[in-house]
């Protein structure tokens, strides 16, 4: 951890930030393969940042140089009044050397360094398929069908979703989540017709994403 030489007036301050949070970011969003939910970036500094200006904590967060195929992110928090900072690195592995790929690195290291620094805690989080290299195994694949509750199939103790509703939550999806959607697509053995159905829909989204930046640039 970087600090400053003195940390008791952030120290104070970050007492009260924590106090008032509670400790606990409610998650918002859902991992487009498995029937869990996460906190997303976006609820976590939507949450935050309000109370961190409240107590004058500004939150810097920006990538620095690290190890060749990860992602190093570093988060500060900085007390206006007095100066004082605290600081720490989050390094997350980038799953594909390309831009989707660090842009997903990044929001994964942003949210648990973040978090972390902050001494905050969310629901289940088992959304990481971006940021490893865990393999899927056969007993996870999905059928074109989807099975009767009482089949809902099971891996690590997750109810895996239909392909109706992977594919819903593919058009509604950020480029963090299509990379996660992408690489778990090309990792599982799916059978040809839903892989195509899957890949073809992942690409739509992309396309949709890319016209919308640049509408916006």
């Amino acid at each position: 951890m970087n600090r400053s030489d003195s940390i008791a007036r952030i120290g104070k301050a970050l007492a009260s930030v924590q106090a008032e949070l509670g400790g606990l970011i409610a998650p918002d969003s859902t991992n487009p393969m498995y029937d869990n939910r996460y906190a997303s970036l976006a609820i976590i500094i939507g949450s935050i940042r309000a109370v961190l200006n409240k107590f004058e904590i500004a939150l810097v967060q920006a990538p620095v140089p690290g190890t060749v195929g990860a992602v190093v992110m570093e988060t500060m928090l900085i007390h206006g009044p007095s100066g004082e900072y605290i600081g720490s690195y989050c390094e997350m592995p980038v799953e594909t050397l390309d831009s989707h790929g660090v842009a997903s690195a990044q929001t994964y290291a942003r949210r648990y360094g973040l978090m972390a620094l902050l001494g905050l805690a969310q629901g289940p989080d088992d959304d990481g398929n971006a940021a490893n290299n865990a393999a899927v195994e056969s007993s996870v694949l999905l059928s074109q069908e989807e099975p009767e509750p009482s089949e809902q199939r099971v891996s690590n103790g997750h109810r895996l979703a239909s392909p109706e509703a992977i594919l819903a939550e593919i058009e509604n999806s950020d480029v963090e989540r299509l990379v996660s959607a992408e690489r778990w697509v090309n990792s599982a053995q799916l059978d040809a017709h839903l892989s195509a159905r899957l890949k073809g829909a992942i690409a739509q989204r992309r396309r949709i994403i890319q016209r919308q930046q640049s509408q916006h640039a």
